[in-house]
Order: structure tokens, then sequence, then C-alpha cells
């Protein structure tokens, strides 16, 4: 499901920089790529034909009051239960990267009024939401229903962390927190029986 979420943003993304700059360099396929920055055995990852490079560096549970479990039918008398959904926070980096610096801060701006214009992403508005994740047996459950985004202020000595653990020079970049992603588990379920009544939610 986070592959999913993060392929469905960079390709929104980079379809909607194409659009915006009506530009022969900004071609599809060649705007937006989601890899991470440093390769296993350290050596910066970046390729200097792209211009935007997105990566996920943090997940966090989103914790509140109120969550309860799930029931969905099994048979006619019995309903599985199933834990309450797991609510994830991803924090996504975004950097520009070019050799000519005003062009990479062209591109940061075109990121940052990206999520302007869209800080909410819903199966409803978005069909292609989950295109990446359906399969014949996909339950509802399984799919991702919203996506939503803020963005994250860092100070200069998070700054540092970041770019010391990634091992590379500071390069413009943006950070989004990317939320209400839920993942759900459908396996080792409990079985209840004689439930007389139950709401619940699919999706």
């Amino acid at each position: 499901m986070i592959r999913t979420a993060l392929e469905f943003i960079r390709k929104e993304l980079e379809n909607y920089i194409v659009e915006r700059e009506q530009d022969p360099a900004y071609s599809p396929g060649n705007v937006v790529e989601l890899k991470p920055l440093a390769q296993p055995g350290g050596a910066i990852n970046l390729d200097d034909n792209m211009h935007i490079t997105v990566m996920l560096v943090g997940v966090e549970e989103m914790r509140r009051e109120g969550k309860r479990p799930f029931f969905i039918p099994a048979d006619e008398k019995n309903f599985f239960r199933l834990q309450p959904p797991l609510e994830l926070e991803l924090t996504l980096l975004i950097v520009a990267n070019n050799k000519h610096y005003e062009t990479s801060l062209r591109d940061l701006t075109d990121v940052a009024a990206f999520f302007q214009a869209n800080p909410v992403f819903d199966q409803q508005h978005y069909p292609g939401l989950n295109e990446g994740a359906k399969t014949p047996d996909t339950k509802p459950w399984q799919l991702i229903d919203r996506l939503s985004f803020r963005l994250l202020s860092l100070t200069f000595e998070q700054q540092n962390n970041l770019w010391s653990m990634l091992g590379s020079k500071y390069l413009p970049n943006i950070v989004y927190k990317m939320s209400l992603l839920n993942v759900f588990e459908t396996r080792g379920k409990d079985k209840s029986a004689g439930i007389g009544e139950v709401n619940y939610k699919e999706n």
C-alpha cells in the first residue's frame, strides 16, 4: 500500500509539472522519480537528467482515541473480527536536482504549487488512486481511501541530521507529511459467532 501511494503521487506530480511548464525539457518519464538518494553502499544515487526525486524518509503511527475493531461477515451467522486499521504518517523528502541551480528552484516551486492546489487525494476525485494495487481479489479495506499532505518545517538542526543520515550535501528540497494511509491486516482473524448486529465500514 505504501508503494501504491508513492507511485500514485509520483505520477500525479509529474503530470502536473509537465502541464504547468509546457517545456520540452519537461517530458513524461523525465521529471519525477521515486528512489533513495543513496545506494546501499553509500554512493549518491541522483540522475542529473531528472528534475525531482521523491524519497520516503520516515514512517510514524497516527495515534488517536476511539479506534475500534472492525467486523466483516464470514457467513450468515459469523463475523470476522479485525483489529483497528493502522493509520500511518509518511515523511516524504522531495529533492530538486538540476545542474542549473535556478532550474532547481523553479522545480521546487512547482512541487509546492502542486501540494498547495492538491492537499487531499481521495478515491472519488482521483479514480487512479489505487490503480497500481487493484487485482481481481482485492478487498475494499485493502485499498487507499484518502491521502492528505501538509508541509513540514524542519529546523537547521533537523535538516543537518537528515542530510547527515543520507550521506549527502544539502540540495534544494521540501518535506511533506502524508497522512491517513490505512494499513489493514486481514490474516489471522478471530471468528466471532452469535453477533446479532454489527455496524462496520469496509473502507
